[in-house]
């Protein structure tokens, strides 16, 4: 049973670029932190505070940090108040969407799941004391930015969709392994990048020093799901994943981001989106509240 396809209006159909270079500096800022523990942090920031009060006057030495936790708590209170726009939904889209993947030349999908999809997860961890700082590391950094700065330039060629980054949660409590979530098209576009000039550099660096940097980790996962056996859902959510992929569709002759309506009709359910149903099966259960 095929769903029937709403795109959404407005914003969130809207063809907005990614900001990649401000997304890299997130992820660079999310490593460092992570690279020390709370505890070192905490000594770091009470060492500079006692040499302050050691070069100033305590009442001067004490008004940035006084400042800064005012500043924030302040800030808190307005807007959980409501008093001031709450940045943290800056970027997040209100409502029930799904992201479902248009045709190579750019035609909306008729169908959920219209298309097989490849996800492949790329994850490195250094096991070295200096975390981060470690021989090596960076080089791989740079690889991996390499790597990924072609497959956007390329997307086409590769049938790449997009990336996401992620900071493991739920190994150790600091020095956590890092990982990039990719998406392609076809194993035949993941393979040909594989075998691309720019991955086999990296592959063969990493040859290269694999027996003297044994305190450095990398790890791929690759999954194929066929058409009809995929299916995504995002609420009140900002764009990530493969909604934020930068393939798009084309709309009443503009480019638009390949977001459905999922509040209603078909794409409301899990068999909805995987072109099973026609999103019905969940009534019996609760009112639908969106």
């Amino acid at each position: 049973m095929a769903a029937k396809m709403q795109p959404l209006s407005g914003l969130l159909a809207a063809s907005v670029p990614r900001n990649r270079g401000e997304a890299a500096k997130v992820v660079r800022y999310s490593a460092f932190r992570d690279n020390f523990y709370l505890s070192t942090w905490i000594a770091l920031g009470a060492f500079l505070q006692g040499i302050a009060s050691l070069v100033l006057p305590a009442r001067h030495a004490l008004l940035p940090i006084v400042f800064l936790l005012l500043q924030r708590l302040v800030r808190t209170v307005l807007m959980a108040h409501g008093s001031i726009p709450n940045s943290e939904l800056d970027g997040v889209m209100m409502g029930k969407f799904t992201a479902q993947m248009p045709a190579k030349d750019g035609f909306p999908p008729t169908q959920p799941a219209e298309q097989g999809i490849v996800v492949i997860l790329l994850a490195t961890r250094s096991n070295h004391p200096l975390g981060l700082f470690a021989k090596g590391f960076r080089d791989m950094g740079d690889h991996m930015k390499a790597m990924l700065t072609e497959l956007y330039e390329d997307k086409e060629e590769y049938g790449f969709l997009g990336q996401t980054s992620w900071i493991s949660a739920n190994e150790r409590y600091s020095n956590n392994q890092t990982m990039t979530l990719c998406y392609f098209r076809s194993i035949e576009g993941l393979h040909a990048f594989a075998h691309g000039p720019i991955h086999r550099k990296a592959w063969d660096w990493w040859n290269s020093i694999t027996k003297t940097h044994p305190y450095l980790s990398i790890m791929h996962e690759v999954y194929h799901a066929p058409k009809g056996h995929w299916e995504n859902i995002y609420i009140n959510n900002h764009l990530t994943g493969l909604a934020n992929t930068p393939a798009r569709m084309t709309l009443d002759s503009q480019p638009a981001r390949p977001l459905f309506d999922a509040r209603r009709g078909g794409l409301r359910t899990q068999l909805g989106r995987l072109g099973r149903s026609n999103g019905d099966e969940n009534d019996k259960y609760s009112e639908n509240p969106y």
